[in-house]
C-alpha cells in the first residue's frame, strides 16, 4: 500500500490512528516521525479545553473591571486573585483574574492551557509577581510545582470545593473520561501547576489594579437620586 506524499501532511499533522484506518497509520507512522519528511505540528490542536478568545476572553476579565472601580472588595469571599505579570516582551504590568486555593502562607493556581498562557509564560520570565485578593495587595514570588506530593495535594484542595464540577473539569484537563480520587495520584503530573510564595517584607514588585473608575459609581448613585427626585417632583406637581 502506497501513500501519495501530498497526504502526509494533514496525516502528520493530525492524530494519526484517531483519523485514519490502522493500515495506512501502521505504514505513515514511520515516515511522519522521520528526518526525511517533517511537518510543522501545532502544539495546542489536540486542546481538550478551547482557548479563551473574543467574547469569554471579555467576559474572564470582568473582575479587573471590579477593581477598576473601587469595588474589588465584593470578591473577597471568593477564591479569586488578580495575578499581576511584568509583560516578558514590554515590561508593562500584565493584570489576570485567576482561581487560587491557599495553604498556610501559600497560593496555588493551576493553568487550564498547560504553559500557554502569557501569564504563565511572563512569570517564567521574571517569578515575582503581585496579587490582589479582595482589599488585599502583597508580593509573591511564582515557582512551578514539579513535586508530586505537592501536586497531589493541590488538587486536592480544587476539587474538594464542588468535587463534581472540578471532576469534570480535571478529566477535560487530562483526557480522561473520569476522574476520582483513586486516578489523582497517576495523574497529577499531568496538570500545570504554580505555587506563588508571599514575600512579607518587600514592596509590591508590579502596581496592582489601580481604581481609576471608582468615580462611576458615586456618580451613579448621585445621577440616580437626581432621576428619582425629579420624577416625585413631576408627579408631585400633576397631583
Amino acid at each position: 500500500m502506497t501513500i501519495p506524499i501530498a497526504a502526509l501532511a494533514p496525516l502528520c499533522a493530525a492524530n494519526i490512528s484517531s483519523v485514519y484506518s490502522p493500515d495506512m497509520s501502521r505504514l505513515a507512522t514511520p515516515l511522519c516521525n522521520s528526518r526525511v519528511f517533517s511537518v510543522e505540528r501545532d502544539p495546542y490542536a489536540g486542546q481538550l479545553i478551547p482557548y479563551p478568545t473574543g467574547a469569554l476572553r471579555a467576559a474572564l476579565r470582568l473582575p479587573i473591571l471590579l477593581y477598576r472601580l473601587g469595588m474589588g472588595w465584593l470578591l473577597a469571599p471568593i477564591p479569586l486573585m488578580i495575578l499581576t505579570t511584568r509583560g516578558r516582551r514590554s515590561g508593562a504590568a500584565r493584570h489576570t483574574p485567576i482561581e487560587f486555593r491557599g495553604h498556610g502562607s501559600k497560593f496555588y493556581i493551576v493553568s487550564l492551557w498547560g504553559s500557554r498562557p502569557h501569564w504563565f509564560q511572563n512569570l517564567l520570565a521574571e517569578p515575582k509577581v503581585t496579587i490582589q485578593q479582595g482589599s488585599r495587595q502583597f508580593a509573591a514570588r511564582a515557582q512551578v510545582v514539579d513535586s508530586h506530593g505537592e501536586a497531589l495535594r493541590v488538587l486536592h484542595l480544587f476539587r474538594r470545593r464542588v468535587p463534581a464540577i472540578y471532576d469534570a473539569v480535571m478529566a477535560r484537563m487530562s483526557g480522561e473520561s473520569t476522574i476520582s480520587v483513586q486516578k489523582l495520584p497517576e495523574l497529577s503530573r499531568a496538570f500545570t501547576i504554580v505555587r506563588l510564595d508571599r514575600l512579607p517584607n518587600e514592596p509590591l514588585p508590579l502596581p496592582p489594579v489601580a481604581p481609576d473608575l471608582a468615580w462611576i459609581a458615586p456618580m451613579g448613585i448621585l445621577a440616580g437620586a437626581v432621576t428619582l427626585a425629579l420624577l416625585v417632583f413631576s408627579r408631585s406637581r400633576r397631583s
